[in-house]
């Protein structure tokens, strides 16, 4: 008799423990991202943008959650590894510190013109949570997302010509390349990683060679809003595409060096009032249990 009536007792609830079950779904989606900052330019004495933001690419992966409120609306929400980011060019006048072992050279301010490359690359921890509503097989979305930074670095190079030393004697160029880790704390002469023969030039250099403020150049935390959507090319497999348009400053002010050379200053100088947005469209493919 008691087994009869657990039977009967599971039978009865087992209609709604599959309603339920169907209310939550998970699975997981990943691509590409195609990445940017939205920043206020250096500017020159003539008022000419001495820099240029250009789009560059890296990747997102996580898992997806999704609660059905009914058979058109509910909600979603995302743990995902994402990269934002983007290509910065400069050209224009600037500055260069030598920090050598030959005391004639040491702590020797250089002045000129200096062309440089750099690919920004942050890896966040990325938490959308967005709403969405079906039409047919599309999905529809629109939210917001939290992004915490777990990873800052660059790559590139730059040529300084025109040089001239303290004393105003001319200097031959100089061409370093970038091996930037915005989370190392080394300055200066610390952040040479590789120098010439002489140890006279440095060749690759980190990411506050020139600062004297070790400090993370981004900032750990990034909100913004995100909308996109859903191709569902059966009940599980879907395309999909999102924007995320980024509402926090990236940089850190304090920590942002002016690059261009203001005449007459030989103290270090900072953009402390320049906004650095992320930008970043997903091209993503996805599975949905």
């Amino acid at each position: 008799m008691n087994v009869f009536r657990t039977a009967v007792f599971c039978l009865t609830l087992l209609p709604v423990s599959l309603l339920h079950a169907q209310e939550f779904s998970g699975g997981f989606r990943a691509g590409l991202n195609f990445i940017s900052f939205d920043a206020d330019s250096e500017m020159g004495a003539d008022g000419m943008d001495l820099e240029e933001f250009n789009r560059t690419t890296g990747f997102h992966v996580g898992a997806t959650f999704a609660y059905a409120i009914t058979d058109l609306f509910g909600l979603k929400a995302d743990l995902m590894y994402s990269q934002k980011g983007g290509e910065v060019l400069y050209n224009g006048p600037s500055y260069f510190y030598l920090y050598s072992l030959d005391p004639s050279v040491n702590n020797d301010r250089l002045t000129g013109t200096v062309t440089s490359e750099r690919d920004v690359l942050n890896s966040y921890i990325d938490i959308p949570l967005v709403a969405y509503h079906k039409i047919g097989p599309v999905e529809l979305e629109a939210g917001v997302s939290a992004g915490f930074l777990v990873n800052s670095r660059a790559s590139g190079s730059a040529e300084y010509t025109n040089l001239i030393n303290n004393q105003g004697q001319g200097i031959e160029p100089i061409s370093v390349n970038y091996d930037f880790n915005y989370f190392n704390n080394v300055t200066q002469q610390q952040a040479v990683i590789e120098s010439d023969p002489n140890n006279t030039f440095p060749t690759v250099i980190d990411a506050y060679y020139n600062s004297e403020d070790d400090r993370p150049l981004y900032r750990r935390l990034d909100f913004g809003l995100v909308g996109g959507a859903s191709f569902f090319l059966n009940s599980g497999l879907y395309l999909g595409v999102r924007y995320q348009f980024g509402l926090t400053d990236a940089t850190r002010g304090e920590n942002d060096l002016r690059l261009t050379r203001t005449d007459g200053v030989s103290e270090r100088e900072y953009n402390v009032s320049d906004k650095d947005y992320n930008r970043v469209i997903q091209a993503s493919v996805g599975f949905r249990f």
